[in-house]
C-alpha cells in the first residue's frame, strides 16, 4: 500500500473495481448536474425503437442554461 500526501494509506483495488468506480462516477456526474456542471438529458420525443429509446433526445449542456440541443437517432 502507498502513503499519500496527508499520511493516509491508500488501498489497492482491482481493475474491475476501478471500472465500476468510473461507471458510478459518470452516473453521479449526470444525476446531479447542478453540482457537477455536466450535461444532462432534459427531454425526449418521437417514436421509441425496440429498445425503448426515443427518436429524439434533448440535452442541456449545463444546469441553469436557457437552451438545449436536440439529437435525432440515426436510421
Amino acid at each position: 500500500m502507498q502513503e499519500n500526501k496527508v499520511g493516509r494509506v491508500m488501498k489497492q483495488i482491482t481493475d474491475a473495481e476501478y471500472e465500476l468506480f468510473q461507471q458510478l462516477q459518470t452516473i453521479w456526474k449526470h444525476a446531479v448536474p447542478e453540482q457537477s456542471g455536466q450535461y444532462f438529458i432534459c427531454g425526449s420525443g418521437g417514436d421509441k425503437d425496440e429498445h425503448g429509446l426515443p427518436e429524439v433526445i434533448m440535452v442541456c449542456p449545463s444546469a441553469g442554461l436557457d437552451y438545449s440541443v436536440a439529437y435525432r437517432r440515426a436510421k
